[in-house]
C-alpha cells in the first residue's frame, strides 16, 4: 500500500493546436505499489484512426494486468503495443511514439521510443533527459548540428525507431533511478519541445507551487509561437513528487543476512551446505517453471504467439528438470499449439492464404485439446483468409474474363475484388485489384475510340456514297431535262414546219409534221401544247379533203370535155 503513503500531483493538457484534431494521447495508472504513465505522439496521418490513444491504452492494459519494473516485461508490453497496432491498422500505416514512466512510488525507470521526451527536474537542474531516436539527435552526438539549432532543425522527426513501423522498435529503457521528495517528472510531445525551450521550461518549473503552473506558462509560451509557425498537437504531463514513499521497516541488506548465514553454512558442513543448495535451485526452478507458465499464459491471452512459445520452451525445459511430467504435457501442448499459430501467421504474411488457412484449421484442432486456447484469434484469422482468398477467386475469374475477351466481365470482377478488399483494409488485394480494373478500363476505353472511329469512317463513307448518288441523280436529271428541252425544240421545229406546209398548201406534209410534233408533245407530258395541234390537224385534213374534191372535179370535168370532144368528132365524121 505504497500509494496511500506516498504523494504523487499529476496533471495534464494534450491540445490540437493549429491542427484540425488531436492526435495525441496520455493516460495514467495509479495502483496500491505501482503507477505508470505513458504519453504517445500519432505519426501517421490516418484522421479515422488515433494510433496514439491505441498504444496508451495497450501499455496501461498490459500494466494493469501485471505490474512491473522489470526492464524484460517492460520491453514485452511495448512490442506487445507494436505488434497489436500492426494487427489492426489492416490498410493503414500506424505509427506513434512514445515515452513511459514507472514507478514503485520509491524509484523511477523510463521508457521511451521516437522523439516524445521525459524531463526528471531537482534541484533546479535536469537531472534526466530522454535522447531522441532521430537523425538529429545522431548528428548532434556527431557534433555535426549546434545544440542550440536541435530543435528545430529539419531532421527532427525523422525517426529510426517507433511504434507501428516496418521495423520492430527499438525502445530505450533507462536503470532504475531513486527518487526524492521534490522531484517533477516532465513528459510531452514534440509540439512542446519544439516551441517551449529547455531554459524557458526550467525557469518555469522552478518557481512553480503546483503543475497547473507550469503546464498555464508552458501553454502561454507554445501559443505565443503561433506567429512564426504552424503549432502541431501538443501535449504535457507534469507530476510533482511531493513525496516518496518510505518503507516503515527497513529490510536486512545482503551483508546481514550473510553475517548469520556465513556462520550457520560452516556450522552445517558441506552436506547442509550442498542439501540447501540444491534445494534453494530447485524452489528457485519451481519458481521460474511457475512464472514461466504465468507468462506464457498471458502472452497466449494477449496473442503473443511467439513470446509465448519461448517461455513455454523455457517451462518445458525447467518441467523436465523437475520430473514434472504435467506440467511438461502442458507446455508441450501450448508450444504445439503458439508455433503452429506462427506458421500460419508467416504464411498470412506472405500472402500464401491456402496455405495459411489449412494451418489455422490444424491450429483450431489443437486449441480444442488446449481448453480453446486462442480460439478467438484463429477464427478472426481463419476469417480473414477466406475473405482475402474471396478477393483473389474473384480477381482470379476478372482475369479468366479478360482472357475470354469479356471486357466488361472482367471490370465488374475486378471492382467487386477492390470493394471487398477495401472494406477489409486488404491494401495488397485492393491494389492488385484496382491496377487490374484499370488496365481493363483502358482496352475498353481503347475498343470504344476504335469503334466510335469506325462508325464515324462508315457514316463519312455513306455520305460520301449518298453525296456522289446525289450529283449522279442531278446529273441524270440535268440530261433528261436537256433530253427535254432539246424535244420540245424539235417538236416546236416540227410544228412551224407543219405550218409552212399548211400554208404552202401542202397538207399531207403539213398533218405528218403536226402528228409527228404531237406525240412528242404527249410524251413530254405537255397537254395543252399537244391538244393545241388538234386544231390545226383538223384544218390541215379538211383541207386535204378539198383539194381531193377539187381535184375530182376537176377530172370529172376533163373526162366530160374528153367526151364532148369525142361526140364532136364522131359527129363530123358521119356529116362528112
Amino acid at each position: 500500500m505504497r500509494r496511500i503513503n506516498s504523494d504523487f500531483r499529476t496533471k495534464f493538457i494534450s491540445e490540437e493546436g493549429q491542427k484540425l484534431s488531436n492526435r495525441d494521447y496520455f493516460g495514467y495508472v495509479e495502483m496500491d505499489d505501482f503507477a505508470c504513465y505513458v504519453l504517445a505522439d500519432s505519426l501517421d496521418g490516418e484522421s479515422g484512426s488515433n494510433s496514439a490513444q491505441f498504444v496508451v491504452e495497450s501499455l496501461i492494459r498490459c500494466f494493469g494486468e501485471g505490474p512491473t519494473m522489470r526492464k524484460g516485461r517492460l520491453r514485452r508490453y511495448i512490442n506487445e503495443a507494436h505488434r497489436e497496432l500492426r494487427r489492426m491498422r489492416g490498410g493503414m500505416h500506424l505509427k506513434a511514439s512514445l515515452v513511459m514512466v514507472v514507478t514503485d512510488y520509491k524509484k523511477m525507470r523510463c521508457c521511451h521510443v521516437g522523439n516524445s521526451r521525459l524531463y526528471l527536474l531537482r534541484n533546479s537542474r535536469f537531472l534526466l533527459k530522454t535522447r531522441d531516436q532521430s537523425l538529429t539527435s545522431n548528428l548532434l552526438d556527431e557534433k555535426k548540428i549546434p545544440l542550440d539549432a536541435a530543435e528545430a532543425h529539419e531532421e527532427r522527426n525523422n525517426l529510426y525507431s517507433c511504434l507501428g513501423g516496418p521495423q520492430k522498435p527499438k525502445p530505450v529503457i533507462s536503470k532504475k533511478l531513486r527518487l526524492e521528495d521534490g522531484d517533477i517528472l516532465e513528459i510531452m510531445t514534440r509540439g512542446v519541445w519544439e516551441n517551449c525551450k529547455e531554459a524557458e521550461l526550467l525557469e518555469i518549473s522552478e518557481a512553480a507551487k503546483d503543475p497547473e503552473e507550469i503546464l498555464n506558462k508552458a501553454e502561454d509560451i507554445i501559443l505565443s509561437r503561433q506567429e512564426e509557425h504552424a503549432i502541431d498537437n501538443y501535449s504535457l504531463a507534469v507530476t510533482f513528487v511531493d513525496k516518496v514513499f518510505r518503507s516503515p521497516k527497513k529490510k536486512p541488506s545482503i551483508r546481514q543476512i550473510l553475517m548469520i548465514v556465513i556462520p550457520v553454512v560452516l556450522l552445517a558442513g558441506g552436506i547442509g551446505l550442498g542439501l540447501f543448495l540444491r534445494h534453494k535451485s530447485r524452489v528457485q526452478k519451481q519458481e521460474d517453471l511457475a512464472q514461466a507458465m504465468e507468462s506464457g499464459e498471458a502472452y497466449l491471452r494477449y496473442d503473443n504467439y511467439e513470446k509465448a512459445a519461448e517461455e513455454y520452451r523455457t517451462a518445458q525445459s525447467l518441467a523436465q528438470d523437475l520430473n514434472k511430467e504435467e506440467e511438461g504435457r502442458e507446455a508441450d501442448e501450448y508450444i504445439k499449439l503458439a508455433e503452429q499459430i506462427i506458421l500460419a501467421d508467416e504464411a498470412m504474411g506472405e500472402q500464401e492464404y491456402q496455405k495459411a488457412q489449412e494451418l489455422y484449421l490444424t491450429a483450431r484442432e489443437l486449441s480444442q485439446d488446449a481448453g480453446n486456447t486462442g480460439k478467438g484469434y484463429i477464427d478472426q484469422r481463419l476469417e480473414e483468409t477466406r475473405n482475402y482468398m474471396d478477393v483473389y477467386d474473384l480477381i482470379e475469374l476478372g482475369a479468366r474474363k479478360e482472357e475470354s475477351g469479356n471486357l466488361e466481365g472482367a471490370s465488374q470482377a475486378y471492382k467487386e475484388a477492390r470493394d471487398l478488399a477495401a472494406s477489409l483494409y486488404f491494401r495488397t488485394g485492393k491494389e492488385e485489384a484496382l491496377e487490374r480494373q484499370a488496365a481493363v478500363e483502358e482496352q475498353l476505353d481503347t475498343e470504344a475510340a476504335r469503334e466510335k472511329e469506325a462508325e464515324e469512317a462508315a457514316q463519312a463513307e455513306a455520305e460520301e456514297e449518298a453525296a456522289k448518288e446525289l450529283e449522279s441523280q442531278a446529273a441524270e436529271q440535268e440530261l433528261m431535262n436537256q433530253q427535254k428541252a432539246n424535244d420540245q425544240k424539235n417538236a416546236i421545229d416540227l410544228e412551224n414546219q407543219g405550218n409552212d406546209f399548211f400554208a404552202q398548201g401542202q397538207y399531207e406534209s403539213a398533218v405528218t409534221y403536226y402528228r409527228t410534233a404531237q406525240a412528242i408533245y404527249i410524251r413530254l407530258e405537255l397537254a395543252e401544247l399537244a391538244d393545241g395541234l388538234n386544231d390545226k390537224i383538223e384544218a390541215a385534213e379538211a383541207g386535204i379533203a378539198a383539194q381531193e374534191a377539187q381535184a375530182a372535179q376537176e377530172a370529172q370535168a376533163a373526162q366530160t370535155a374528153q367526151a364532148a370532144q369525142a361526140a364532136a368528132a364522131q359527129a363530123v365524121s358521119e356529116g362528112g
